[in-house]
């Protein structure tokens, strides 16, 4: 959904830089605040999205779901023929065992995935407001040093 909602709004965004260039003849100021805000901006947010793509994909966190009781390894004893006791009971706690052996090791996996992908969320909205500020932030720079050398 948010990732539709960013899309829409590039797409409005990359629409109204081609109309405003094919319309008017500007200044290297404005192509440069077109660029910043609508181009570079959204190649920003395309790298991000494919990094958190990419991170689901390297820790295989959906398949590791959809397996998360499997034997570890495909570790299985079978039962074998006839009625032992000790056998099958020795067949049914290996078994049960490298199941939560699997889990166990599963959910660590998972775990770090989801903490990575945490991490690369709030890395990327940093990343992405750093980038919507970073003018403002080079104005505000220019003018406190000009200040301090003019005090000073």
């Amino acid at each position: 959904m948010l990732s539709t909602l960013f899309v829409l709004f590039f797409l409005l965004l990359y629409y109204n830089h081609v109309m405003w260039q094919v319309t008017e003849k500007r200044n290297i100021f404005s192509l440069w605040i077109s660029w910043h805000y609508v181009v570079a901006l959204e190649n920003v947010y395309l790298k991000w999205r494919d990094i958190l793509r990419f991170n689901l994909d390297y820790f295989s966190i959906p398949f590791l779901i959809k397996t998360l009781f499997a034997p570890w390894k495909r570790y299985n004893l079978s039962l074998g023929r006839g009625f032992d006791i000790s056998r099958i009971t020795e067949a049914v706690v290996f078994n049960t065992f490298s199941r939560l052996m699997g889990a166990i090791m599963r959910i660590s996996v998972i775990f770090i995935g989801l903490i990575m992908q945490l991490l690369i969320l709030f890395f990327g909205i940093f990343i992405i407001l750093s980038w919507i500020l970073l003018p403002l932030m080079i104005l505000v720079g220019l003018f406190t040093s000009l200040q301090w050398l003019i005090l000073n």
